[in-house]
């Protein structure tokens, strides 16, 4: 790298120096079991001297790594010392290959906590509920697909009757609708979505807002749902209690 070489810097959140390391390698598409590590020392320090010159609280590890990069650096710079005069210390090869196991040890730790990360975002998108089963041992995981409820709101929008257009126009409470809701569910067991816009009035706002009012229910765990298929109404149930 020339001396007229220029980083761009960015303050962000590292989970530790080895994590600001290991970033800059991958952000030059470098592999971390074979790239000099010397070679990272001035976008290392570029970096440090932004915290410090913005007053960012720095860890003293920033520092021990910021060290052994300068000795790394500067001992690639330098002719080979004599072998008179070398004392027991670790040699360079030996640092930076005890920092190079510690990148791929880190490395692979970054790569798990991502997966798992994944793996949650993808459980985020499911719903459970128990099965019903005496036992309370088999529990149902049921996908919650943002689309298909969408289409079951639009393909009931489309048959709301004609609003009546006037200057005043009656407002619907969502907490009304809400209650109206669980109270259905309460008579009878179970309630459809269209039956309860056709009881409610079947105009647009109704349909809004009980839609809304169904959503809301649902976050608050009060009430389960289930759809078959795409644009099939949607049923609601009372959630059940273990």
């Amino acid at each position: 790298m020339t001396a007229h070489s220029t980083f761009n810097v960015r303050i962000e959140a590292f989970d530790g120096p080895l994590d600001l390391l290991l970033t800059l390698i991958k952000d030059q598409q470098l592999d971390v079991a074979t790239v000099p590590l010397a070679s990272m020392a001035e976008q290392y320090l570029a970096y440090v001297r932004t915290m410090e010159a913005r007053d960012v609280e720095m860890a003293a590890e920033y520092l021990v790594i910021a060290a052994t990069l300068i000795f790394l650096k500067s001992k690639a710079l330098l002719p080979p010392i004599p072998a008179e005069f070398v004392d027991d210390a670790e040699t360079p090869e030996e640092v930076e290959e005890h920092l190079r196991r510690r990148l791929i040890a880190y490395s692979k730790y970054r790569e798990f906590g991502e997966q798992l990360r994944e793996h949650q975002n993808a459980a985020s998108s499911f719903y459970y509920r128990e099965s019903g089963d005496p036992a309370g041992e088999i529990v149902q995981r049921y996908d919650i697909d943002p689309e298909k409820l969408k289409r079951a709101f639009i393909a009931m929008l489309a048959q709301a009757r004609p609003e009546k257009r006037s200057i005043a126009r009656e407002r619907v409470s969502l907490i009304a609708s809400m209650d109206y809701i669980m109270r259905r569910i309460k008579e009878r067991g179970d309630a459809h979505f269209s039956d309860l816009c056709e009881e409610l009035g079947m105009t647009r706002d109704v349909i809004v807002v009980t839609f809304l009012a169904i959503l809301e229910l649902i976050r608050r765990h009060r009430v389960a749902f289930e759809q078959s298929d795409a644009f099939d109404d949607i049923r609601l149930f009372a959630v059940t209690v273990a």
